[in-house]
């Protein structure tokens, strides 16, 4: 029965992520989009820790403009001490988390409250999961830009996202509420973890200008993991997320070694690197001390057509997480 039913799951993620190619997609604003997965997807909460997130992204466009970006999420599982150390039982999980753009000269200010809730039901007794979410979220948005921005301008991140949905870019703040969900397939043990996932976002189309005239459409995307350790010390990790909007295929994927640093498994030491496809390559560094992990982030854009056009954009970010 747990067979027929992975086997199901599978089949019906293979289907999603055809249809989801003819369809909007979900925007990725952070490289470290493994902190920020339960944003894309409510459902890819693996885990029964408590842990708090803390991102800053700064993006400065060459002579144009700039803006950053600034999240907080907080997760918290719904059970008691005891059963967090138990394997192969259900959890439910509570996310609630803020997000802010903001470009210089006012040019953008949006402003994103979210709360999702999952539960994840064991298919077996190897700590399998099968996990659904939902979520809602709340959104202050306004652009007023009237410059021109060169070829593929941040298409990938929040500006981009901010002048797609109101294109007239009419500097009048609209509010909207947003809908998504979520489902994820996951196993999480001492050797490896891994998780792949589906979400849709925006299935209630929102309208998102004062003029009542522009809808966002359903949103589909596609998420991946995988964690392996290779010995005592050392592990290895990968990620993809895969999204869809208009006719941008966005596609970002990753790489981690990890090496722990003590007897107690307190402290490590990681090094990664992402691809942005058609954008930017991505290193990445990450100090783990007790319960606190930093990160830092830089974004090489070195391909896409603004590269080609000898246009620089500038963009690092930082990464915070604490177990609780």
């Amino acid at each position: 029965m747990v067979y027929r039913t992975t086997r199901y799951f599978i089949s019906v993620l293979f289907v999603f992520l055809v249809v989801s190619a003819e369809i909007k997609g979900q925007d990725v604003y952070y490289a470290a989009v493994q902190d920020m997965n339960i944003w894309y997807n409510p459902a890819l909460k693996t885990n029964k820790l408590a842990v708090l997130h803390a991102n800053f992204r700064n993006v400065n466009y060459q002579g144009i403009t700039a803006y950053n970006s600034k999240a907080a999420t907080l997760e918290l599982p719904l059970t008691t001490s005891e059963k967090k150390t138990t394997d192969n039982i259900p959890f439910v999980n509570l996310a609630i988390g803020i997000n802010a753009d903001n470009a210089s000269n006012n040019a953008l200010n949006v402003s994103t409250a979210m709360l999702s809730l999952s539960y994840a039901l064991p298919l077996n007794n190897k700590n399998t999961y099968l996990a659904l979410g939902f979520q809602g979220a709340y959104t202050f948005s306004k652009i007023a830009y009237s410059g021109t921005f060169p070829g593929s301008f941040d298409q990938y991140g929040a500006f981009g996202a901010a002048a797609s949905s109101d294109p007239n870019q009419s500097g009048v703040q609209y509010n909207y509420f947003d809908a998504g969900v979520g489902v994820a397939l996951f196993q999480t043990t001492a050797q490896k973890q891994w998780y792949i996932g589906g979400s849709l976002r925006h299935f209630n189309e929102p309208y998102t200008d004062w003029t009542y005239t522009t809808r966002l459409a359903m949103n589909a995307g596609i998420q991946a993991g995988y964690a392996k350790a290779i010995t005592n010390v050392d592990a290895i990790s990968s990620f993809g997320i895969f999204t869809w909007q208009s006719n941008v295929h966005e596609q970002l994927i990753g790489l981690m070694y990890t090496r722990i640093l003590d007897d107690s498994s307190r402290y490590a030491l990681s090094a990664g690197l992402s691809y942005r496809v058609g954008d930017a390559l991505i290193p990445n560094l990450a100090l783990k001390f007790g319960d606190n992990q930093i990160a830092f982030y830089y974004e090489f854009n070195i391909i896409g057509s603004a590269a080609a056009a000898s246009y620089n954009r500038t963009t690092f970010e930082f990464s915070y997480k604490l177990d609780l």
